[in-house]
This record gives C-alpha cells, sequence and structure tokens, in this order.
C-alpha cells in the first residue's frame, strides 16, 4: 500500500479533493492524507503532519490558483528533511498549468508535473510514475516561474530567489542568538529590502532550520535554534492600532473563526488590558500555550514576533497606543520564550531613539544599499537557477553598475530585469528578435534612468502618477 502525502492551500482544497479522488481511484489500496482544515490552522507546527510526512511513500505538492500557502511552506521543508535522509523519497510538485511556481529551496531540482487538471487520468499515471522513479523531469522551468518581484517585498515561499543578502541573514540570526533578551531592529532607508531580508531571509531560515545556501556560515546552526521550524511565527505590521495588531497576531492561532463571536469577545478583552497595563505580553504568550494545551496540541519550543514596517509607529499609531505597544515590546523581550525582530526606515531612527523603551532594548542591525557585486548576483542568479542566462552580460554589467551609482535604485533595477527577463532562454539562446533585441533591453534600462517619481509600482510600466511609497514620503516631509 502506497501512502501518498498531499500538500495542499486552502483556497484549492477543491482541486486537491479532485486529485485525491483521482489517486485512489487509481490505487485502491493506496492511502492518501489530507490534512483537514483543522489539524493546520494556528500558528506553529503540528506534530501530526511531521508524523504524515514521515511515513509517506510519496510527497505531492500542489500548487493551484491562489499559490503556495505557508502551512505548505513547512510541510515542504519537512519532506525535503526527509529527502536529504532518504535520497529516494519522491517530491512532486503538481503545478496548476498557467499559474506561477513559487520560489522553495531547491524546487528547481524535483520533478514537477504542469497540468490543466490534476486530477486527469494521465497526470495521475505521470503521478505514479514520478513515484516510482521513473518519471522524466520537467525542462524549461523558466516558463513556469516568475523569479523576479518587481517592487513587492520577498517572502519565505521566495527565499529561492533571494540573493545578495546572504551574510545579512546571517548576521541578523547571530544577533538573535547573541542577544536573545534584545530587540534587533533592521535599518535602512525605504526600499532598500528590509522586509524582504527579514522575510525571505531570516524567517526562511529559520523555519528551514539551515543557513542560507552559499552564506558560508562559518558556525554550525545554533544550537538554541535547533527547533526553530516548530516555532511559532507572528507577523504584524502597526498600522494605526499597534495594540489590536499584536493582540490579532496572537488570536490568529488560537483557532477561532473569523465570526466567532469568541474571537471579537477575546481581541477586545486583550486590547483594554495591555492598554490599561493589566496585562503585559508573557500574559499572552501563557494564554497561547495554555489554548494549545486545550487544543490537545504540543506547544511551540518559542515564539518569533516580527514587527514589520515598525515607522507605521510614529506616523499612523494612535499615541497612547503607540506608547503602550513600545512599553509592552520592550517589557516582552527579557521572556526566554520569545524572539523579536524589527524593519524601520532610517529616516525615523530620531523617533526610535525618542521611544524610550524600544530604544532600551534595541539593537541597531544596518541594512544598506545592496553593493554592485551583491546587485549582479540579484540580476544573473535567479535565470542560472533555472538554465537561463541574460543575452549578453553586458548586459548585466550595465544593469548593476548604474543601479549601485544610483544608490536609490531598487525600483530602477526591478523594471530594468522585468524588461529584460523577455530576453533569457532555457538553452542560452536569446529568443531573437533580430538585431533590435539589445538594443530594445537597453532603451527599456534608460526608461527606468527616468526622474524616480514617474516610477509606478506595477512592473514594469511607467507611469506619470507619484508611486505610493514616494507619495507617503513627500506627505511625510509636508
Amino acid at each position: 500500500m502506497r501512502r501518498w502525502f498531499l500538500s495542499y492551500h486552502s483556497p484549492d482544497q477543491a482541486l486537491a479533493e479532485r486529485l485525491k479522488a483521482a489517486l485512489e481511484r487509481k490505487d485502491t489500496g493506496a492511502r492518501v492524507f489530507f490534512a483537514p482544515s483543522s489539524l493546520r490552522s494556528g500558528g506553529f507546527w503540528s506534530k501530526v503532519l511531521a508524523e504524515e510526512i514521515a511515513q509517506a511513500d510519496a510527497f505531492i505538492l500542489l500548487v493551484g490558483e491562489k499559490g503556495a500557502g505557508d502551512w505548505q511552506v513547512l510541510e515542504y521543508d519537512e519532506a525535503l528533511d526527509k529527502r536529504v535522509k532518504f535520497p529516494d523519497f519522491p517530491v512532486i510538485l503538481v503545478l496548476l498549468k498557467g499559474q506561477t511556481a513559487p520560489g522553495l529551496p531547491f524546487l528547481r531540482r524535483l520533478h514537477w508535473i504542469i497540468t490543466p487538471d490534476p486530477s486527469s487520468e494521465k497526470d495521475v499515471a505521470r503521478l505514479f510514475d514520478a513515484a516510482a522513479g521513473t518519471g522524466t523531469r520537467l525542462g524549461e522551468l523558466w516558463r513556469y516561474t516568475a523569479p523576479y518581484r518587481g517592487l513587492a517585498a520577498m517572502e519565505e515561499k521566495d527565499s529561492d530567489y533571494f540573493f545578495g543578502r546572504e551574510r545579512k541573514t546571517v548576521d541578523v540570526i547571530s544577533a538573535l542568538t547573541a542577544a536573545a533578551d534584545r530587540l534587533p531592529v533592521l535599518l535602512g532607508n525605504s526600499g532598500v529590502g528590509k522586509s524582504s531580508l527579514a522575510q525571505a531571509g531570516v524567517l526562511a531560515a529559520l523555519k528551514r532550520q539551515a543557513w542560507p545556501e552559499g552564506a558560508g556560515a562559518p558556525v554550525p546552526w545554533p544550537q538554541a535554534f535547533q527547533e526553530s521550524r516548530r516555532w511559532c511565527f507572528l507577523t504584524l505590521k502597526p498600522g494605526t492600532e499597534p495594540l489590536k495588531a499584536l493582540v490579532e497576531s496572537f488570536l490568529d492561532t488560537w483557532q477561532l473563526g473569523s465570526t466567532d463571536p469568541e474571537r471579537v469577545k477575546q481581541q477586545n478583552g486583550w486590547i483594554e488590558l495591555l492598554r490599561d497595563g493589566k496585562a503585559m505580553l508573557r500574559d499572552l504568550l501563557d494564554a497561547t500555550e495554555r489554548r494549545y494545551k486545550e487544543l490537545d496540541r504540543t506547544k511551540p519550543p518559542a515564539f518569533l514576533l516580527y514587527v514589520d514596517q515598525g515607522e507605521e509607529l510614529y506616523v499612523r499609531a494612535e499615541e497612547h497606543q503607540r506608547r503602550r505597544f513600545s512599553e509592552v515590546i520592550a517589557q516582552g523581550a527579557v521572556d526566554p520564550r520569545l524572539y523579536m525582530l524589527m524593519s524601520m526606515r532610517t529616516d525615523f531612527l530620531g523617533e526610535l531613539q525618542k521611544d524610550e523603551p524600544l530604544f532600551r532594548v534595541h539593537c541597531k542591525v544596518d541594512v544598506p544599499p545592496l553593493r554592485e557585486a551583491e546587485l549582479r548576483e540579484v540580476v544573473s542568479r535567479p535565470a542560472e537557477l533555472l538554465a537561463a542566462r541574460f543575452e549578453t552580460d553586458g548586459l548585466v554589467d550595465i544593469i548593476t553598475r548604474r543601479t549601485a551609482e544610483d544608490g536609490q535604485g531598487r525600483g530602477c533595477l526591478a523594471a530594468a530585469v522585468l524588461h529584460a527577463r523577455r530576453y533569457v532562454d532555457a538553452d542560452g539562446e536569446a529568443r531573437r528578435r533580430g538585431a533590435a533585441t539589445s538594443r530594445a533591453v537597453l532603451r527599456a534600462w534608460r526608461r527606468t534612468e527616468r526622474p524616480r517619481r514617474r516610477l509606478s509600482r506595477g512592473p514594469p510600466e511607467l507611469s506619470g502618477r507619484p508611486s505610493p511609497r514616494l507619495h507617503s514620503k513627500a506627505c511625510h516631509r509636508a
């Protein structure tokens, strides 16, 4: 009897159910583990899921219209660990045709099945071939991936295409290890990639329990982080009500329905307790551990709280909530169960210095603009991973050199590589449009050198509208 583990994103449950039924029709003796949503809700890893993957004969990563979910990333990492120990363990990507594959580590080296209907008889047969080790691997992976993310922040599921910050990722994790009772704050200019460093760099490494590939880390993975994959990961943006954002990040792990009146009652109660100084962060941690005991789930070895866009505390948050949020975070820093990380724009360093509770526990981690050598990695390495390359090395040199000279050219870089993406091909040859190809790419690059106020968020077109990022900066200056 073959045991399958079917990993799916909850919005694609109907697609997963059809695939499960097709596998069982093909082999009536097969057992397909199809995790119910109740087992995958909450903020940290379930022991049951780990046991099911350990017992499985094959692992299917199903990616449908909604992309890869956060839980799929954890399930994939567990399956990858098993494959390291047992190289013959099949890990198979089933990608709905027309969708973009996630940038998960080592995914490009595994077996891919691209199909408009995963439950079709032909594709189920291909799945059985792949599980038996007789299938053929897909070529031209570049056709099904989008390694250049433009202006959007990269997330854990994009980590395979995250380059240029490997050493900085090691530095941040080392800071977490060395000063567990401090709050590392990633400080850098707007658009420099702080959120990407935190999510596709630090959080992705912690969830994999491994240093970034190519980081050349001089020491083994920290002993204190040996169970980091099973931590409870909490992420928030302060917004206008930072205490509410903090409470919601915890309640998301409590398995309370979004429309459940009990959730509203708990949310309002905890906000009031924190606001009035009658509760602290350790009380939320205690309550979360009790909640998981009620649910008969193993408590996490530790918690990690990531505060993204920390500058919102000083430009959006109501003053009393901001002050209490800072006090709550500062008091929580000494709890041995909790690790914290924050990202913030450099131009708000003065506000952070005036914020006595946060400044007292913070540990500054500078995030400078990428240097030319790092920019070259950002531009060239994603294409290389997909057995593709730019039409000429000179084009990569031009993009990286001029972006490095600009110093703030992330938007220019994003637009340029998205234009240039049209001119890479799997066999190393450009999809030629006559002699005009190189000139077209260079023209695309020159377009990105127009005044940055004309750069819109929509990749890679340009418009006369100021970008939301630049608009918010202008409002702040006013």
